[in-house]
């Protein structure tokens, strides 16, 4: 029987080694850095908004969109051991250019290897 579980576990790991970026996570707490959760530096995924994904499901053809502004930061359980992001936790694009800043909305841990973080601009 096949351990799906496992495949999709290499898959992320194999998705984050071929597009991750340098992401700094910082965390915070009352809008100020928090001491007991250090800054932490990290390679993962990050999806910022602004075109367009179609895909074909069971009942026809449909569109997602992220928001210009507005991105997904995905975090491989496999690899990243740091602590659990939280709403208002900053994140750096560090890659890219002017290394921009986005703010956690929304983090889902439901995903069988994946934390996903909703990032909306500072």
């Amino acid at each position: 029987m096949v351990n799906w579980r496992k495949l999709e576990a290499m898959v992320d790991q194999k998705i984050g080694r071929s597009f991750g970026e340098s992401i700094r996570l910082s965390f915070m707490k009352n809008q100020q850095p928090d001491p007991d959760r250090p800054i932490t530096e990290i390679m993962a995924v990050l999806h910022v908004g602004g075109d367009d994904s179609v895909s074909a499901g069971p009942t026809g053809t449909y569109r997602s969109r992220l928001s210009l502004g507005e991105a997904e930061l995905f975090l491989d359980r496999s690899v990243y051991s740091g602590p659990i992001p939280v709403t208002g936790d900053r994140v750096r694009a560090n890659d890219r250019y002017g290394t921009p800043w986005f703010e956690v909305a929304a983090v889902s841990d439901r995903y069988s290897n994946l934390i996903v973080l909703k990032l909306g601009v500072v």
